[in-house]
Formats: C-alpha cells, structure tokens, sequence
C-alpha cells in the first residue's frame, strides 16, 4: 500500500566528488514513497555521469538543469526543484551531505496524524568521512520563543534539517529569496518560524552535513558571506515591519537594528563605500530624526575623509 509522496529536492553544482554519497543515502531510506528531484545549477565536471548512475539504478530519482531564465544559484534551483516537485511533503537537501536512513520514515510519522506544518531533527557535523564526526551542528533545535531564538542564534538548524507539509509551504508562499547567494536559508526559516513558531522536533540526529572549505558556511570568504547575512537581515526587518504586532516583534527589530549599526561600524571602518551607502539608507536612516541623521552624516563623512572621530562616532551610534 503506496503511502504519501515526499518529494526531495537537491541543487547541485560540481559535485561529482561528493553527490553519489548524497544520492546513495536517499536510496537507502526506510520510508520508499518519495521522489528525488535534483537540479544542477550549470556544472562543469562529471556532475551529470554520476546522477545519471542512479537515474538508472531507480526510477524515483529525476535530474534537471536551472532554466537559462532563472538566476544561477541554489535558491532558483531550490524554488525550481518545488515548482516540479509533485510530493505532500518537501524535503530540501544539499548534494554534499548524508541522510540518516530513517529520517523520512521518522518525520513522516510525526506529521502524518499531526497539526505540525513540519519536523525539526537535529544534525550531526562531519569533515571528509563520516566516521569522523565533530558533534552537533548546534544542541538547541526548539525553545518558547523561536523565531527571536533563531535570529539570536540561540537555536539553529538549516533546511536539510524539516521535513515540511507541502499545503503549509504553498499556502505561506515560502520560497528561497533568489537574490541571496548565503544566509537564504536563514532568511527562509525566518520567515518559516514566523508563520509557524509550533513545530515538531526530533532530537535523534537523521542528518550529517559535511565540512568542507567549498561550502559557503564554513569557507574563508568571510567578507562575502557577512555583505549577504546583512541582506537577508534587511529582507527580513522589512517583511517583519509590515506584520501585525506579536508579543516579540518589537524585540526582533530593535535587535536587528542594533545588527545594522554594528555592521555599519565594520564596514565604515573598512571604507567600503557602496556597502556604506546602502546600510545608510536602508537601515540607519529611516529609524533617525532629521537632526539625527545630519549630526550623524557630518561624523561619517569626517571618518571617510580623514580617518578620525572613531570615538565619537561609537558615542553616538
């Protein structure tokens, strides 16, 4: 007897050193009704010849390529993956990590007879063998208060970690922000604790994710990675500010606004003139008065011009 379908989706790009793992443990999984739905965002090496592998092996595992008229990146394959996907729940995964064998098995039965929107589990990490394992991603997955918890970094999991009901994603609109090339899936899971701060968690670890320097989170691009945390930071302070007051809004937004000055303070200092701009405008001056914003801009413009009034500067930002 057939039960609901639950779709995978996994953006890969030159991955051919790392993705049969991937698609090996998906294979491997107890729960059989799924479909897996990878999307190669344009790779340049034998990517292709070791997805064609599985293609043969099992006819559950679809490849496609990123349209030419989507923007290159994870996200658009992501959101691609969904507009294909045909499963009652979504599962995304990264082409360079390892699904436990009951993680489908085991979240699907948390949901099934459940109001839960999805399941949290949590996630080991491992560099180059998974025998080789440097403990939990984060222990905390859950708390009372977890959308102020997560942009705290109080707790934390990343999309490998939720299975999702596919009604809740659609009926919420969620999908990855195309724009970002990191921090999208903490943008998205903002926005995903936002409408539903009641989840399921499962504290067995069912996910390994991989550290390795061509990984975003964990490579040296430190200066990269930082300009895109402040720009899913701002999308997300501007999607909260539309909403409608919750008991811990206002602490959310006067906590990224201090983030914002805080980043604004480093990038001033590392004279980065179009970053400066653009934090300027969108998130210290709109929250200033006209006075403030002179007196502030007069300081600003002596730091760039003659690298003093540092002191000052922090006295009043």
């Amino acid at each position: 007897m057939s039960q609901p379908l639950i779709s995978i989706i996994i953006p890969t790009f030159n991955r051919a050193s790392l993705i049969g793992e991937t698609l090996q443990s998906i294979l491997e999984q107890t729960y059989e009704d799924w479909e897996c739905i990878i999307v190669d965002d344009g790779s340049t090496d034998n990517t292709n010849e070791v997805v064609e592998k599985y293609l043969r092996k099992d006819a559950r595992f679809q490849y496609h390529h990123r349209p030419e008229n989507k923007p290159k990146g994870a996200n658009a394959c992501r959101n691609y993956g969904f507009d294909l996907s045909s499963g009652n729940y979504i599962n995304w995964f990264d082409s360079d990590d390892i699904m436990l064998q009951d993680k489908l098995r085991i979240q699907f039965d948390a949901l099934a007879e459940s109001d839960f929107n999805f399941s949290v589990c949590q996630t080991l990490v491992f560099e180059e063998d998974v025998y080789n394992l440097l403990g939990l991603r984060h222990k905390n997955i859950q708390s009372y208060n977890p959308l102020l918890d997560y942009i705290k970094h109080n707790i934390a999991f990343l999309t490998q970690a939720p299975l999702f009901k596919t009604k809740f994603l659609k009926d919420k609109d969620l999908r990855f922000n195309e724009e970002l090339q990191a921090a999208q899936e903490w943008e998205f899971l903002c926005k995903v604790l936002y409408f539903s701060p009641i989840y399921h968690t499962e504290n067995r670890p069912l996910v390994l994710i991989r550290k390795h320097t061509n990984s975003i989170t964990y490579n040296d691009n430190s200066e990269y990675r930082e300009w895109n945390y402040y720009l899913a930071r701002e999308k997300f302070f501007y999607f909260l500010k539309t909403k409608d007051d919750f008991p811990s809004k206002s602490k959310i937004l006067n906590y990224l606004q201090e983030y914002f000055k805080y980043y604004f303070r480093a990038i001033l200092l590392k004279k980065k003139y179009k970053k400066i701009f653009r934090v300027f405008i969108k998130t210290i001056i709109p929250f200033n008065s006209f006075y403030e914003n002179i007196s502030f801009f007069a300081i600003v413009s002596t730091i760039l011009l003659t690298g003093k009034g540092h002191y000052r500067f922090r006295k009043i930002l």
